[in-house]
């Protein structure tokens, strides 16, 4: 059995419904020749066609869509216009993607009387390339336990999810991204038609006719479609941690100049998706997409969390050389990490000095007289040896096991631990390490390599260790504890971690809250704790840079 150590959200399957689309009433309903009358003559039209895969559909819904177009700033949703409207743009975007006639990149392309024309596209808000912009998906309801609250919003336009592909390669984003979208026909007599694309997390409305009109917005659907038919690999990543995943940061959004990354780390026996609850609160909270970035730090669990902070400490730099080698960007440089459960123990280690405590702690002689295989000295020496990252500025602790848990020595954790397979590589060049220098090491350290439960046993010497480690001095700590029961042995207890192991002493702020320790990090309170801490954050730095402070 696992649970107990499970750190984030179950896989939650996702029910994602397609948009309903009107259904043709035909021309018969208008008593006289109208406009909508025509409307509804080649909206069944167009259905006709597109039942029968004929792609000229795709030019009789663009027809539906401008002859309704009037009719997107009608407020009732029982607007026969309206409904055409809307369910002719989702059916165009459709058909027109399926017959390889609608480019996100430039636009749509409509035959009339043997004409062809590209109806184009115009970009508002994003931060994205128009060039990553691979499928346009409309929205239309979706059901997930992953999301407690779905950020939506009426207006004009049509709802839409994008599938990204970083065809442009931007560093440290990943192959593939969903973000959010609105999309609307835009109809002027002076240029012409067009189509308008919306960030809805940036842009709340648009100017029509010298009045401004709020947008259709799902902030939430993104995050939704993302889980639609994700398979968790966490248990997989516990047990080989040498072959199955690869530590990685990586940017939700492509990087902006000027704004403070968030950095959300992961615990044991979880995976970047144990965020999607804290994201999808984040982004909707107002002005805060002004000032911050998110990234996450995905990595193997299995693996012990001190080559896992190697990993990320050197991906940190690697992400400062890459996008600021000059260092003009002081933004940057104020970094706020976020780490649940083990993954606040990593973030501890992004802000600490190792000098010669940790490898005093598993061996009796200095580094430099053993006999290591050369396959193992650097990763030892990036997990033992180590300066805090210059970046970071504030690390938040949410249920971190700073002195371990119990779980750890029991059989739970014991047999947990036993099930890690290392490539026969690792655990050949470890074993001669540990020959070619007999009783130079610590028991913790020499019958195996460490597992990360290894190092959350509380009389773990490692771990020990690593709690007595000097804190760079302008990095500011906080903390968010669960309290959800009461131990014999060990007092308060989320019901993994103690009360007392989750404290931080150094930390300024400590909140405590009633939840379990796999729900810490998608806590409401939680969640309103880090949105406190961030606007704090960013009214210091503005008032260094003065900048105006969030709302």
């Amino acid at each position: 059995m696992i649970a107990p150590w499970t750190t984030g959200c179950a896989f939650s399957k996702v029910k994602w419904i397609e948009p309903a689309n009107a259904r043709p009433l035909g021309e018969r309903a208008y008593r006289d020749n109208s406009e909508l009358a025509d409307a509804e003559r080649f909206y069944s039209q167009a259905l006709r066609h597109q039942d029968r895969c004929q792609q000229s559909c795709v030019d009789l819904f663009y027809h539906v869509a401008l002859l309704t177009a009037h009719h997107e700033l009608c407020s009732s949703s029982s607007c026969r216009g309206h409904q055409l409207h809307q369910s002719a743009l989702r059916l165009l975007l459709h058909n027109g993607q399926a017959f390889n006639r609608f480019d996100p990149a430039r636009g749509l392309l409509v035959r009339h009387s043997g004409n062809e024309e590209w109806i184009p596209i115009e970009y508002h808000g994003f931060v994205w390339d128009s060039g990553d912009f691979c499928r346009l998906i409309p929205v239309g309801d979706y059901k997930t336990r992953a999301l407690s609250s779905k950020h939506r919003f009426q207006g004009i336009g049509i709802p839409l999810v994008v599938e990204g592909c970083n065809k442009t390669n931007q560093p440290f984003l990943p192959e593939q991204s969903f973000l959010a979208a609105t999309m609307r026909l835009h109809v002027d007599a002076t240029s012409g038609p067009q189509f308008r694309l919306y960030d809805p997390l940036r842009v709340k409305q648009t100017k029509i006719g010298g009045r401004l009109y709020p947008l259709a917005r799902d902030l939430s659907a993104s995050l939704a479609y993302r889980l639609r038919g994700v398979r968790q690999n966490v248990l997989n990543e516990f047990l080989y941690p040498d072959t199955v995943g690869d530590s990685r940061l990586y940017t939700l959004e492509p990087y902006q100049a000027g704004k403070i990354p968030i950095v959300l780390i992961h615990g044991l026996f979880s995976d970047p998706y144990t965020w999607v609850e804290m994201v999808n609160e984040l982004r909707a909270s107002p002005g805060l997409l002004d000032h911050y970035q998110i990234w996450v730090f995905e990595y193997p669990t299995g693996q012990a969390f001190l080559r896992s902070a190697a990993e990320l400490r050197g991906q940190l730099l690697a992400s400062h050389q890459c996008f600021d080698p000059l260092h003009q960007d002081p933004q940057l440089s104020k970094m706020v990490l976020v780490g649940h459960s083990m993954g606040g123990l990593i973030a501890k280690l992004q802000i600490t000095s190792s000098g010669n405590r940790l490898w005093k702690s598993v061996a009796k002689l200095p580094f430099d007289q053993l006999d290591i295989p050369a396959e193992l000295r650097g990763d030892l020496i990036s997990s033992f040896f180590f300066q805090p990252v210059p970046y970071v500025s504030r690390v938040l602790f949410m249920g971190t096991p700073h002195r371990g848990s119990n779980y750890a020595r029991r059989l739970i954790g014991r047999l947990g631990s036993s099930l890690v397979r290392r490539s026969s590589e690792r655990q050949e060049s470890y074993e001669v390490m540990i020959a070619s220098n007999p009783g130079v090491f610590s028991d913790e350290v020499t019958d195996r390599i460490p597992t990360s439960i290894d190092l959350l046993d509380p009389d773990s010497g490692l771990l020990k260790s690593i709690e007595q480690l000097p804190i760079r001095e302008c990095v500011t700590l906080h903390s968010v504890i669960g309290d959800r029961c009461g131990t014999i042995l060990h007092g308060r207890s989320d019901g993994v971690v103690p009360v007392e192991s989750a404290r931080e002493h150094r930390a300024q702020t400590e909140r405590i809250i009633r939840s379990r320790h796999v729900d810490v990090n998608e806590h409401p309170e939680a969640i309103e704790e880090l949105l406190r801490i961030l606007s704090a954050h960013f009214s210091e730095e503005s008032k260094v840079t003065g900048s105006p402070p969030l709302p």
